[in-house]
């Protein structure tokens, strides 16, 4: 009896949720949009070139060419359900860039948003409960708004791109030193990249296909999603896998290895001890370069 009872109220729970859900997705009454077109450059020409892009709300499609510059295209989008609220909307949201040493930086601007130029930090704090003074006092946005990046970046550069709600990232031809990307609430995918690796997806899946096998280590990592990886068939790696409700899948031929060891050396009672890593571990080839899986409920799939 109180397990139906639990299941009704869990029901009832999901039908809120989800009438909640459609009540924010209903279309606004009015809706405009813009397109934002930049053309940017690096300070100097380096190796260690990054372009750096952060988005809230929106997709980003990076692709490497051939060029010298970095072109930026950005859909925004705000509906709203009275003229006034669209006009504030397309008034507060933009995109600004900022250039340092060997990094340039797009991101999205809003009210709510700050960027640190001496960092390079991005944050958004539209959410932020930590001062009920502040929050009693702030006025409710009466708008929604998207941006949807398309970035076409010099080949060899590095990129660091982030995004967080309603939106896929997308890499292709991008073949830099460092490939970091990170996404909240959408996929990713990456085709015929190369590079250092350190890819998040929290709530989706994540694909890549390398063009080149990455010479340094890197992290592949999600929540909730599957992990596919393409390498190429001279891949030298070891490979620690960590999950709690997946499984690790692979085409290519695997040498179990033992775990990690590390001294840990306790002070007071002048003892040492040793902490094994509790994570599985499998080599490819001679095992050169560190790859690591972290995931709790999706699969990996290494293929070659």
């Amino acid at each position: 009896m109180k397990h139906l009872k639990l299941c009704s109220i869990l029901f009832v729970l999901g039908c809120v949720i989800s009438l909640s859900a459609q009540r924010y997705e209903k279309e606004k009454r009015y809706n405009e949009t813009e397109t934002i077109k930049k053309e940017l450059s690096f300070l100097t020409s380096s190796p260690d070139n990054i372009v750096v892009i952060d988005n809230v709300y929106g997709s980003i499609d990076v692709e490497g060419y051939n060029g010298s510059t970095i072109q930026v295209e950005v859909v925004k989008t705000v509906a709203a359900d009275t003229k006034e609220d669209l006009q504030q909307g397309m008034r507060e949201i933009g995109v600004k860039s900022a250039k340092k040493e060997d990094a340039v930086y797009v991101y999205m601007d809003s009210p709510y948003s700050k960027f640190d130029l001496e960092t390079g930090g991005f944050e958004h704090h539209e959410f932020h409960f930590g001062s009920r003074r502040s929050y009693k006092h702030r006025k409710r946005r009466m708008y929604r708004y998207r941006l949807d990046f398309k970035v076409k970046v010099p080949k060899n550069a590095s990129i660091d791109v982030k995004a967080v709600n309603r939106g896929n990232i997308t890499v292709k031809d991008v073949q830099g030193k460092l490939l970091i990307v990170h996404n909240i609430n959408g996929a990713i995918t990456m085709t015929n990249v190369a590079g250092q690796t350190d890819v998040n997806a929290l709530n989706k899946d994540i694909n890549i296909t390398y063009a080149k096998n990455p010479t340094k280590e890197s992290w592949y990592k999600s929540l909730n999603g599957d992990i596919n990886v393409k390498f190429k068939k001279d891949l030298d790696a070891s490979i620690s896998y960590k999950t709690m409700n997946g499984g690790f899948y692979t085409n290519f031929d695997v040498e179990r290895t033992v775990p990690k060891i590390n001294k840990v050396k306790e002070s007071r009672r002048n003892k040492t001890k040793y902490k094994i890593n509790s994570n599985r571990h499998f080599k490819i080839g001679n095992g050169d370069v560190h790859l690591h899986f972290d995931q709790l409920n999706g699969d990996a799939f290494v293929k070659k």
